[in-house]
């Protein structure tokens, strides 16, 4: 060590360093201060590869401890991530352990994950019920709450792209309040969705109060009979445990952005381009209805008479804020679990003024009760609303008003000296975007949905038979939905900046109208079962469910419109004129029956048999054609836990499985079995007839 020393020494002194000892300990303080910073400091870029001995696994999360920055790995189990050289990599997945990783100087990194010996015991959800993750027999992937939070997203069905086997996801919009994603499983088309034991919708709730999310593929969606020939997505929410309360408070404040749009041409560029259209058609060039020098005038943008509007600059901005917060507080004891959660979402569109918003509220209360030693409880109340507000032509996918933004020319400019008066721009006859897409300019679009859902499960363990359970769930679902779309007329101008005149160049519309609806549905569905678990002998263990069920369906619907408004200042339906008013309503009755049966075995978790069978009569179709029958069979083998295989440790449930079931589809009108006469006009109500379809329904798919 001395003979290092001396040759530092000799370094510092021969470039002339060191004159002085404290000036000396002063340079090695700023050395360590400069290496340690970029130690601490400097980001790198990982790249990196998650794998399962030699396949690659898709999905797994790759973390910076301690800080919440996070990628995921792709098809090929890939990922890249920057991180500092002293920071630690924690890469995470659904049924295996996670691993550590200290990044220090490598800029790639590859890891191998093994199967999490705990995850053998995890039970999972199915139908009905829940049963071990170790022996469960039909196809079926799941997502935990921890992975649908890592990325702020306003539609949940966007957290599970990429996280569950099987499902595939397609985003065609990005609209709020409409930017969920399609949901198919195995290419199938929708599936039934199911949250917390009833048909409900996944797009309305929030991530955070999501437990966890399972879909069943093959004969295990067969327990659902009719419904289930597109594959089921069983959603859990959160519900207390037995522990101190928890309380937590997410909030995040997001941008987003337009991935690619295209944007319309310049004053000079379209100019030119209708006069080569014009010449290049045949037409005599001195009746072009632009010429040279004018276009030129475009081009240089110094006279105001020949403006050049940039309308995707003035009317639709880069980045549109989102921002999410919830609050949840989770505990409890042995007598009495609960979980509340009350959520706020607010997403903005792409517009920069009055362009409208999307508002999401969610509130949810699960309580669970031991009333005594064999009777417990469960109370679940949750309320949803979503505020829909966006402009009167719509812009989503295919919406009128994209079809404005191409029409909305370039050569009229986006304001006047006087802000009283809206600036015409030709926009294809609405006079442009900048009219159309301004609620406060020309209208609006309002649609309020609010979905309430309760309900109440008393379980009774039966003392006189071991393993035997009773359960009666019973839920009332019931869902509102208001509309309510206003149009109001607006004079459009133009203005010569020569003579400082005004000109009415147009309108959008001509008098105020006004559009409402109120719709509301109610599903009300019973639930009554005997469960039985029992092991014998320590090895032969026999679990069954006998179930009947029935849904009852209601929905009441009423719609009006008014026009000819003497004052677009009032927005209510009274000022409208009443000639030409209309009015209509609507109302439709649909239920559903269902016994269920099933029944496991399984010999020491090693050999594995589960069967299932449904009937279910629907009202859609005839009485003698009502009912349909779902059966299924599934065996499995655990060849892991066989005694030739314990030389390979690391194999911890190696399972070959089979498995058959049917199952149907009955999203058909209701009652198209009848036949019967349409009402065509208030002179001859009854005056069309028309046949029903014979069908002869057999609920197979």
């Amino acid at each position: 060590m001395q003979n290092c020393l001396s040759q530092w020494e000799k370094f510092f002194f021969k470039n002339g360093v060191i004159r002085h000892p404290l000036k000396s300990l002063k340079f090695l303080f700023l050395i360590f201060l400069s290496v340690s910073s970029s130690v601490l400091f400097a980001q790198q870029v990982i790249k990196g590869r998650v794998s399962v001995g030699d396949t690659p696994l898709v999905g797994a999360t790759v973390q910076i401890k301690g800080a919440n920055i996070a990628t995921q790995t792709d098809a090929n189990g890939s990922f890249t991530i920057s991180a500092p050289s002293n920071a630690t990599l924690v890469i995470t997945s659904v049924g295996y352990s996670p691993e550590e990783v200290r990044v220090g100087n490598r800029s790639t990194i590859n890891v191998q994950l093994r199967s999490s010996a705990s995850e053998l015991g995890e039970v999972v959800v199915v139908g009905y019920g829940t049963q071990r993750k170790s022996t469960f027999t039909g196809a079926i992937s799941s997502v935990q709450a921890e992975q649908l939070t890592i990325a702020p997203v306003s539609n949940v069905t966007n957290a599970l792209s990429g996280k569950l086997p099987g499902l595939i996801t397609k985003q065609t919009s990005g609209l709020p309040g409409s930017d969920g994603a399609a949901l198919s499983i195995r290419y199938f088309g929708g599936a039934l969705v199911i949250v917390d034991g009833v048909e409900g919708r996944l797009e309305n709730l929030d991530a955070g109060q999501i437990e966890n999310i399972t879909i069943l593929k093959d004969g295990a969606a067969s327990i659902y009979g009719a419904r289930a020939g597109n594959g089921v997505i069983l959603v859990t929410t959160k519900r207390g445990n037995n522990q101190k309360p928890t309380i937590t408070l997410n909030t995040s404040m997001t941008n987003q952005g337009v991935t690619k749009m295209l944007k319309p041409a310049s004053s000079g560029q379209r100019s030119e381009m209708e006069r080569e259209a014009w010449i290049q058609s045949g037409n005599p060039e001195a009746t072009a209805p632009w010429k040279t020098e004018q276009i030129q005038k475009f081009y240089d943008g110094t006279d105001p008479a020949f403006p050049n509007t940039n309308w995707y600059k003035e009317l639709i901005r880069d980045w549109a804020p989102q921002q999410q917060h919830n609050l949840s507080v989770r505990g409890g004891s042995e007598k009495i679990k609960y979980y509340g959660f009350l959520s706020y979402m607010n997403q903005e569109t792409m517009i920069k003024t009055n362009g409208g918003n999307f508002q999401r509220y969610n509130m949810q209360s699960n309580i669970d009760a031991k009333i005594t030693d064999d009777l417990s409880m469960q109370l679940d109340f949750a309320v949803t609303s979503e505020n829909n507000l966006s402009s009167i032509r719509g812009m989503g996918t295919g919406g009128w008003m994209w079809q404005d933004y191409w029409s909305t020319l370039p050569y009229y400019p986006a304001h006047l000296p006087d802000p009283t008066k809206v600036p015409y721009a030709f926009g294809a006859g609405t006079g442009g975007m900048q009219v159309t897409s301004n609620m406060a300019v020309s209208g609006y679009d309002k649609n309020i949905t609010q979905s309430l859902r309760g309900t109440i499960s008393l379980n009774y363990k039966i003392k006189a038979v071991k393993g035997l359970s009773a359960k009666a769930f019973v839920n009332y679902s019931k869902t509102y939905n208001t509309n309510k779309s206003f149009s109001r007329p607006v004079n459009l101008w133009t203005y010569e900046p020569t003579s400082k005149v005004y000109t009415l160049a147009g309108a959008y519309g001509t008098k105020a109208s006004i559009g409402q609806s109120a719709s509301n549905g109610n599903i009300f569905t019973q639930q009554y079962s005997l469960n039985y678990d029992n092991t014998f002998n320590k090895n032969h263990n026999i679990t069954a469910l006998a179930l009947y069920e029935s849904i009852d369906y209601a929905n009441e619907s009423i719609t009006a419109s008014r026009r000819d408004f003497l004052t677009p200042a009032i927005e209510q339906m009274f000022a409208g004129s009443v000639v030409g008013m209309s009015n209509n309503g609507s109302a439709t009755e649909m239920g559903r029956k269902s016994y269920v049966g099933r029944l496991n075995y399984s010999y020491k978790d090693k050999y594995l048999l589960e069967t299932i069978f449904r009937t279910d009569a629907s009202a859609k179709f005839p009485s003698a054609k009502r009912w349909g029958y779902f059966p299924s069979v599934s065996l499995g083998w655990v060849i892991s836990q066989e005694g030739f295989m314990k030389q390979f440790s690391k194999l911890d449930n190696l399972k070959l499985r089979a498995s058959y079931g049917q199952s149907g589809n009955d999203a058909v009108g209701n009652f198209q079995y009848l036949a019967g006469l349409s009402v065509r006009s208030t002179l001859y109500p009854w005056s069309r007839p028309y046949a029903g379809l014979n069908l002869n329904w057999t609920g197979k798919s």
